[in-house]
C-alpha cells in the first residue's frame, strides 16, 4: 500500500534498506501523479549527508509515474538493533503545463499565501539482507539425490515412489551403470558427507550475533573507562602524598633554621 496525498501516490510507504556494512544500497521510489494537472515534487531528508536522491525534484505529467532512486552511502558502523531515525519528506504542488524540472525553485514549495503544498512523510527501515537462494537450492537438490538411493540400498520401499526413485529403479532393472553404483560401497562412502548440510544463520540469529558484538564492545568500553578512573584516582593519591611529604620537609627545615638562629644568638651574646 502506497503513501499518498491529494496529488501524489508514493510507493513504497517506507524506505527499506538491506543493511550491509561498507556497501552502498539503493531503494527505488515510485511517485505517481493521480490528478489531471501537472505536479512538481521535491524530496527532502533529515540526513542529507547520508543519502543521495536522484532526481531530488521533478515534474510529473497528469496520470503519470516517475521513479526516484534513493541511495544510502556505505556505512562503517551498524546502529544498535538496526534502528534508524532518518525520515524523508516528499512535497508536491500543482504547476502550469509545460514547466520543466530546471524551472523548479524552492519558493514553489513554501507554504504562504494561496500556495497549497502537499506532503508525504516516509520512514527509513533497516532490514537484514536476504539469504542467497542458490546455495539453499543446491543443498536441497543434493539431499534428494542422496536420500533416494539410500532408501533403495537399505531395502525400504514406499507405496508411492517419487520420480527420482522410479528412474533409479528403471536403471537397476535395465542393468545400467547407475544401478551398479547404487549398490556399491564406494557410493555409500561418497554419499555420507553429502547428507550433512550446512546450517545457515537466519536473520534472527544474525541480529542476535550483532547485538552480542555490540554488547561486548560496550562492556569493553565501560571497562576501559573504569580503568581510566582508577588511574586518575591513583595519580591524585600520589599527588597528595607528595604534597604531604613536601610540607613535612619544609617544617623540618624551618625548625632547623630556628635552632641554628638561637645557637648563633647565644654565641654572639657571649
Amino acid at each position: 500500500m502506497a503513501a499518498s496525498c491529494d496529488l501524489l501516490d508514493v510507493d513504497p510507504p517506507e524506505l527499506q534498506f538491506p543493511f550491509v556494512l561498507d556497501k552502498q544500497i539503493s531503494c527505488p521510489l515510485r511517485i505517481t501523479n493521480k490528478t489531471d494537472r501537472t505536479v512538481a515534487f521535491k524530496v527532502k531528508t533529515t540526513n542529507p549527508r547520508k543519502y543521495c536522491v536522484r532526481p531530488n525534484n521533478g515534474v510529473v505529467p497528469p496520470r503519470s509515474p516517475c521513479t526516484v532512486v534513493v541511495t544510502m552511502q556505505a556505512q562503517t558502523v551498524a546502529p544498535p538493533d538496526l534502528q534508524c531515525k532518518d525520515k524523508f519528506l516528499v512535497q508536491s504542488v500543482v504547476v502550469s503545463d509545460g514547466l520543466s524540472a530546471k524551472d523548479i525553485t524552492s519558493h514553489m514549495f513554501m507554504k504562504e499565501g494561496r500556495n497549497t503544498v502537499q506532503e508525504v512523510k516516509l520512514k527509513v527501515v533497516y532490514v537484514m539482507p536476504p539469504e542467497p537462494p542458490s546455495e539453499i537450492a543446491e543443498e536441497h537438490d543434493g539431499l534428494e539425490r542422496v536420500l533416494v538411493p539410500m532408501q533403495w540400498i537399505n531395502g525400504r520401499s514406499t507405496s508411492e515412489p517419487s520420480s527420482g526413485s522410479g528412474s533409479l529403479r528403471s536403471a537397476e532393472e535395465a542393468g545400467s551403470p547407475v544401478g551398479n553404483i547404487v549398490k556399491s560401497e564406494e557410493f555409500l562412502k561418497a554419499a555420507g558427507p553429502a547428507v550433512e548440510t550446512k546450517t545457515h544463520a537466519g536473520p534472527a540469529e544474525q541480529l542476535h550475533q550483532l547485538s552480542a558484538i555490540i554488547a561486548k564492545l560496550t562492556e569493553e568500553k565501560n571497562s576501559a573507562l573504569e580503568e581510566n578512573r582508577k588511574l586518575r584516582d591513583e595519580l591524585e593519591l600520589v599527588r597528595r602524598e607528595a604534597s604531604k611529604q613536601q610540607g613535612a620537609l619544609s617544617l623540618v627545615l624551618l625548625t632547623a633554621i630556628g635552632l641554628l638562629s638561637v645557637i648563633l644568638g647565644y654565641i654572639v651574646k657571649k
